[in-house]
């Protein structure tokens, strides 16, 4: 399955989170859903650079915290892989290989509809790679979704990857 990005909403509002969606982020037409057996997490491919549907989503929220009601998370995705630790590891070397010497990474894993453990995911990961981790203060994130058989993942910066209360507020106006 090909997916570029992973969104999350609450219990039972998986239409809605899709009908927003396709509001807020318009300009990235056609979005397509895959449909997963999940009540409140979609997965789908939309036409652009996912990240930067992350940072409008983020915008509309900062600007506009009740424009964004029913996006959580959206997590975006820049490659996809089967979900088997050793292919996972081989390609998250691949996205980490761009990382200079003096960069730094954290591993934030989601597991969700299979068998494997997130210790050995992020064991495999963190051997393969020769950039340095760094847990309290990383540069950058390497997110890796796992939906059934198939993973995506992705090595942005931690304002990259939006999480709805984050945007709310940071543009509020709460001493």
């Amino acid at each position: 399955m090909e997916f570029n990005f992973v969104a999350t909403t609450y219990r039972n509002l998986k239409k809605e989170l899709e009908d927003e969606l396709h509001r807020l982020l318009s300009d990235f037409e056609p979005i397509e859903f895959i449909s997963l057996s999940l009540n409140s997490v979609v997965a789908g491919r939309l036409n652009g650079d996912p990240v930067e549907a992350s940072r409008r989503l983020y915008r509309a929220a900062y600007s506009d915290p009740w424009s964004v009601r029913r996006v959580l998370r959206f997590i975006p995705v820049q490659i996809n892989c089967r979900a088997d630790v050793r292919e996972m590891a081989k390609r998250a070397s691949e996205l980490l290989s761009a990382l200079g010497s003096d960069e730094t990474y954290k591993i934030e894993a989601e597991l969700r509809l299979t068998r494997l453990r997130w210790g050995e995911i992020i064991s495999a990961i963190a051997s393969s790679a020769k950039a340095k981790v760094d847990l309290k203060k990383p540069m950058y994130l390497l997110v890796v979704e796992i939906l059934g058989e198939d993973c995506g993942m992705s090595l942005i910066k931690k304002e990259d990857l939006f999480r709805s209360l984050d945007a709310k507020l940071a543009g509020s106006y709460f001493p």
